[in-house]
C-alpha cells in the first residue's frame, strides 16, 4: 500500500476502523513511489460518537486539584485520547499535504501516526476498563484549527511536535504524578507511556527543525515564526517544566532556556 493510500483512508473516514486502520506489514511495507499531488487542509468527518460537540455542551478541563474524582480523571483521560484521534488526523493530512518532503521525513511522519493510534488505543482501554466509551465525553477541535496555519514541512513540525507534543513532556509526568497521588497506577502507568514516546516524537520533530532552519537565524527564532497563531511557543510547556526530557529529545541549551523563559 501507498503511503498516500494509507494516509487518505485514515484522514477521509468517519469511523474508528479507517482511523485506525494500521498500515498493511507495518510501516516498512509502504511504499512510497505515488505521493500524489498537495492536499489543503479542510476538517476530517467525525460521525456519530465521535462528531465534535457544539461548545455549549463541551465541559471545562478538570483542575489538578480535581483528580481524587474518578469522574475527573475520566473527562481528562478522554480529552487525551482525543489529543490522540486529533493528532492522528493530522498526520495523516499532513502525509498529504506535502507529497514533496523528504522520504525520510515522511517516512518519520508514518511511524509517529502508528504511535498516535496506538496511544488512542491505550486511551480507550483505560476508559473502557473504567466503564466509559470514547465518544461518552463531548469532544472538542482544537488541534484542527491550527491546520490553516500549516504550510509546509518546517510549520509542521513547529505546530504538531514542537509545540502540542512537546508540551506533553510536561503534562504527561504532571498528571502521572497527580493519578499516582489519588492511588490511580494503572492511569499514571499510561501517562509514563505517553511521555516516553513523547521525547521521541520531540526528537523527530527537533531534527527536522534542524535541517530546515535558515543559517542566519536560531533554533528558537525559527520555531517561533513558525508556530501556529493559535499555539504561541509557550503553550509548548506545562505546569511544571521538563528540562532533561528536552534534552533527550535532542533540543539544545539555548532552547530550552528561550522556552522556559518565554511568555504569552
Amino acid at each position: 500500500m501507498e503511503i498516500s493510500e494509507w494516509a487518505l483512508r485514515i484522514f477521509s473516514g468517519d469511523c474508528l476502523e479507517e482511523k485506525l486502520l494500521p498500515p498493511p506489514g507495518g510501516v516498512k511495507g509502504l511504499s512510497d513511489e505515488r505521493p500524489g499531488s498537495p492536499v489543503s487542509w479542510k476538517r476530517p468527518p467525525r460521525s456519530g460518537r465521535l462528531a465534535i460537540a457544539a461548545k455549549a455542551e463541551r465541559k471545562k478541563f478538570p483542575r489538578p486539584s480535581a483528580m481524587d474524582r474518578e469522574e475527573m480523571r475520566v473527562r481528562s483521560l478522554h480529552a487525551f485520547a482525543n489529543h490522540e484521534l486529533m493528532a492522528l488526523e493530522m498526520m495523516a493530512w499532513a502525509l498529504l499535504a506535502f507529497p514533496e518532503a523528504e522520504r525520510a521525513f515522511r517516512r518519520g511522519l508514518a511511524q509517529v501516526l502508528v504511535d498516535e493510534q496506538r496511544h488512542f488505543q491505550l486511551y480507550c482501554q483505560r476508559l473502557n476498563k473504567m466503564g466509559v466509551q470514547f465518544g461518552d465525553e463531548p469532544v472538542n477541535d482544537h488541534f484542527w484549527r491550527a491546520g490553516p496555519d500549516i504550510s509546509n514541512p518546517l510549520d509542521w513540525v513547529c505546530c504538531m511536535h514542537l509545540t502540542f507534543e512537546q508540551s506533553n513532556l510536561d503534562h504527561a509526568p504532571f498528571y502521572g504524578r497527580l493519578f499516582r497521588e489519588v492511588g490511580d497506577m494503572d492511569s499514571a502507568g499510561l501517562m509514563q507511556t505517553i511521555f516516553e514516546d513523547e521525547i521521541h516524537h520531540v526528537r523527530f520533530g527537533a531534527r527536522w527543525l534542524k535541517h530546515y532552519q535558515p543559517a542566519e537565524k536560531t533554533l528558537f527564532e525559527t520555531y517561533s515564526e513558525h508556530c501556529s497563531l493559535i499555539n504561541p511557543p509557550a503553550r509548548a510547556k506545562g505546569f511544571e517544566f521538563q528540562a532533561e526530557a528536552r534534552v533527550a529529545a535532542g533540543l539544545d541549551e539555548d532552547f530550552i532556556k528561550a522556552l522556559r523563559d518565554c511568555r504569552g
